[in-house]
């Protein structure tokens, strides 16, 4: 097997046996290897070289009652979970190569069943509960789930993208006659990046109405072409480990402040004369805060329903 040799050897490095004994500049690192940093760092990275994306919106009916089951929940927050899609049949995802253009593809999208996390806070941002919300967008037809909510400028039937690709696309079991479209989400079937085509989603919940128990979401779906390439980077070492605190919590404030700087004051003299004239600061400003939103009034007890208990 041939082997590469540095003729008239003159490292220049720095070595350690392992024991904190400084090793000969030349040396054999398969024996001896180079303690420190590099000066440029080689990694294995997964590079975005194209993405492209778009914004849908659509009002989703939630699986509860929230007047009934959640009569306090005031807000709410949705996490994309999950993007499922169909590729059976003509109103399917689909992705195909540009003829004359064999490092571009065009990529269609529709009836694309997305899954949410919806959570519910009260007016103190207090968690009350998550719910799994399934939706679809960009629906294909009048037979396709949710049609109801399409709307031809928030949440049309589909829509087609072309991204630069120039390594080629994913199969999906090794078969060329079935492109993958990945999907980037947060369940535990899809958390990770892989080469080719990826489409990730974020949301936003645009409006909440707990009386008709629906949300309106805006989507912002994001199409990415990723492959793995090596790049030497500089670098300013490795990153520093926070290090956890055994303490117990109700000592830890104290022990903190013993460990800590001595006290000093800080606050700062008005100065009353031009240019800053601080003098005028002392007004009487409005609270910024206003005080937690009440809770819904309980259903009241007829009259005579009270004097009869009473």
């Amino acid at each position: 097997m041939p082997k590469y040799k540095v003729q008239n050897c003159n490292c220049g490095q720095t070595s350690s046996d392992g024991q904190g004994n400084a090793s000969p500049e030349c040396q054999d690192v398969c024996v001896n290897p180079i303690c420190g940093d590099p000066k440029l760092l080689t990694i294995l990275s997964p590079v975005i070289y194209d993405e492209i994306g778009i914004n849908l919106c659509r009002s989703i009916p939630l699986n509860v009652s929230i007047p009934a089951s959640y009569p306090s929940a005031v807000t709410a927050s949705a996490e994309v979970m999950d993007i499922s899609y169909n590729t059976e049949g003509t109103a399917a995802t689909a992705i195909s190569p540009i003829s004359g253009r064999p490092n571009c593809y065009e990529v269609t999208l529709t009836n694309l069943t997305v899954t949410f996390a919806v959570k519910l806070y009260d007016c103190a941002n207090r968690l009350l509960t998550t719910l799994t919300v399934p939706a679809v967008y960009l629906p294909a037809n009048s037979s396709a789930a949710d049609y109801d909510y399409y709307d031809e400028d928030t949440n049309p039937d589909s829509v087609t993208l072309e991204i630069f690709a120039p390594y080629g696309i994913s199969y999906e079991n090794a078969s060329t006659n079935s492109p993958m479209l990945n999907i980037v989400g947060f369940s535990s079937t899809n958390n990770m990046l892989r080469q080719g085509l990826s489409l990730s989603a974020n949301s936003c919940v645009l409006c909440f109405d707990p009386d008709d128990s629906t949300i309106t979401v805006g989507l912002s779906l994001i199409l990415q072409s990723i492959y793995f390439a090596q790049y030497k980077i500089p670098h300013q070492g490795k990153a520093a480990i926070p290090k956890g605190s055994l303490v117990p919590p109700e000592d830890s404030v104290c022990m903190n402040f013993v460990s800590g700087d001595i006290l000093d004051r800080e606050i700062k003299p008005l100065e009353l004369g031009p240019p800053d004239c601080e003098e005028y600061l002392k007004q009487d400003c409005s609270p910024v805060c206003e005080p937690c939103c009440e809770s819904r009034a309980l259903p009241s007890i007829p009259e005579e329903t009270a004097v009869q208990e009473g």
